[in-house]
């Protein structure tokens, strides 16, 4: 299997960097980190070319030791075992490196990756700004009891379906927006302490997410976005 590390090791090799998942602690200071787009077409180039080594012996092992072709060539002659050779190569072709197909993957994973962040970008905005919380939201659904006329006849509506009383159902809860501000106890040089008003750190770690993610949609590539809304 294909990690970042063997791909890591490619592009900067000797460098110093510990790995947790996908995260990247980079610790080398000669080498600059590559970055995950890097990163993801080398790993789709290592793939690609592991593919056509593991092919490659696979068409070997196909043909028949040599001291089998030899004894072929002499009971049944060149023609027959030209004949059997040529059957294996036409079930394996030769396999080769190809810079198209090379380049459709890579191009393929680097796709792939931007659809997965732009992804994971649009969710996390979609999520509520924590200084304005979140309003409540209803809908109204079918209660538990049918409507029945004033002979306590079941109603049916113009499909031939039950009607049910409808009832207001809380789909999403109410969240209270933060303080924007919150005490904290400073000491200084002598140990004094001083209280002051600092910025709520929830809403300051909101807004570097949110300005992180946006900044993830603004650099994705149209044909992307276009994947993402089909």
């Amino acid at each position: 299997m294909i990690t970042i590390v063997d791909a890591l090791i490619v592009l900067t090799p000797n460098a110093e960097y510990t790995t947790n998942g996908d995260e990247i602690v980079w610790l080398d200071e000669e080498q600059d980190q590559p970055t995950q787009e890097e990163i993801v077409q080398k790993i789709a180039e290592l793939k690609y070319t592991e593919e056509v080594e593991v092919y490659k012996e696979v068409r070997a092992k196909a043909y028949p030791v040599m001291s089998e072709q030899l004894d072929k060539i002499f009971h049944q002659g060149i023609d027959a075992w030209k004949a059997d050779i040529q059957a294996i190569k036409d079930v394996h072709p030769k396999a080769v490196i190809d810079t198209d197909t090379l380049e459709a993957r890579k191009s393929q994973a680097l796709s792939d990756y931007q659809l997965k962040k732009y992804t994971e970008a649009q969710t996390r905005l979609a999520q509520y700004i924590v200084a304005d919380g979140r309003a409540e939201v209803t809908e109204m659904q079918d209660g538990p009891n049918q409507l029945t006329d004033s002979d306590g006849r079941s109603q049916f509506d113009s499909d031939g379906s039950l009607i049910y009383e409808q009832i207001e159902v809380i789909t999403v809860t109410a969240i209270d927006p933060v303080v924007a501000t919150i005490t904290e106890t400073q000491y200084d040089s002598d140990m004094t302490a001083t209280e002051v008003q600092v910025a709520n750190p929830l809403i300051t770690k909101d807004n570097e997410e949110r300005a992180a993610a946006q900044a993830i949609v603004d650099a994705t590539p149209q044909p992307v976005i276009d994947e993402y809304n089909s």
